[in-house]
């Protein structure tokens, strides 16, 4: 039983590296987009608040963004954002007010490619990378201690 309860620690710990990871990759797109100034665009647009769901634990609110480019052309992408992913009680603020007027910072190139520079998603994920490898690391030390202690006695 306690073998099962070691495996399982270590891959909750693997699991929590995982998310770590992708964190560091977020992080690395979105300096990417910031350190390129030769495709790197501002524009002002408008967030509107579809819905949002919460429970003691989570977040998630689903908005449309709606932006104008650099030539007049009119953007709207429909995006979920998770507490886990950016400042959400940016979105808690204006849960009742229609749309939000925002920042959007984008790729000329690729529109697709873009974030809400109020939501802070740099910040965001750099603290998440580091706060989901430290719990994986402790998820897998505690598997690994309670394999020792099972040996020795």
């Amino acid at each position: 039983m306690l073998y099962f309860i070691a495996v399982f620690m270590f891959l909750g710990g693997f699991f929590f590296i995982s998310i770590g990871r992708m964190s560091m990759d977020n992080v690395k797109n979105i300096r990417e987009l910031l350190e390129d100034d030769k495709n790197r665009q501002e524009a002002k647009g408008n967030l509107q608040i579809i819905e949002i769901r919460r429970s003691r634990y989570d977040f998630e609110c689903d908005a449309k963004l709606i932006f104008i480019n650099h030539n007049g052309k009119t953007f709207t992408y429909n995006e979920r954002f998770f507490a886990s992913n950016s400042k959400a009680i940016f979105l808690r603020e204006y849960e009742n007010t229609g749309e939000i007027p925002v920042t959007v910072i984008y790729d000329k190139r690729l529109p697709s490619k873009h974030f809400i520079k109020e939501l802070k998603p740099l910040e965001v994920n750099e603290n998440s990378k580091v706060g989901y490898t430290v719990i994986g690391i402790l998820f897998m030390l505690l598997g690994i201690f309670i394999v020792a202690v099972n040996f020795k006695v």
